[in-house]
């Protein structure tokens, strides 16, 4: 697993933490994959990539998946997966993910203890993220209000300024005309 691990780290450049978490949420979609894969095999034979695809977004279907680097992590595992049977075959590709990840066709991948507080954490730093982007994007938005509107009073009272001065320079001169 480590050097999957590696050199999937190389290709998409994620996080070791996303590639561990990336690699239990493909362990428990591998059944249903693998059962996927069996029922179209034995209905047509060797599946195409059209049937290929179908089955990996009906295995994903089931998953929470965390983020943007654990979501390439997953697709390029499972892209692994399909290019090994494409180009040799079924059986080799299931070697691949349970000699690599400890995969089982007939098991339900239950996560360690690690691997759900990576998840857990993961969601609530998603979360997290989510509103602070949010707030910043309100504050922003007031912030660029409160600008706009200040300019305007400062334009306002520059104009109020200059019409005062208007107004007082032309009144001494009207002063005048009237004492002659």
């Amino acid at each position: 697993m480590e050097q999957a691990s590696k050199s999937l780290k190389d290709d998409t450049n994620i996080p070791q933490e996303e590639f561990f978490a990336a690699a239990a949420l493909f362990c428990r979609a591998y059944p249903t994959f693998v059962a996927e894969i069996d029922r179209v095999e034995a209905e047509r034979g060797k599946l195409n990539d059209f049937q290929l695809m179908r089955a990996v977004n009906k295995a994903k279907e089931s998953l929470v998946i965390l983020g943007w680097d654990c979501r390439k992590a997953v697709n390029a595992l499972f892209e692994t997966y399909v290019e090994v049977y494409k180009h040799s075959s079924k059986e080799e590709a299931n070697h691949w993910a349970e000699s690599t990840f400890g995969c089982s066709k007939t098991l339900i991948y239950e996560p360690s203890i690690e691997d759900e507080e990576i998840v857990e954490q993961g969601l609530y730093l998603e979360m997290r993220i989510e509103q602070l982007t949010a707030l910043i994007h309100e504050q922003e938005t007031t912030l660029l209000q409160n600008y706009r509107e200040l300019y305007r009073l400062k334009i306002a009272a520059a104009h109020e300024a200059e019409a005062e001065n208007t107004f007082e320079a032309s009144e001494p001169e009207s002063k005048e005309e009237e004492d002659e």
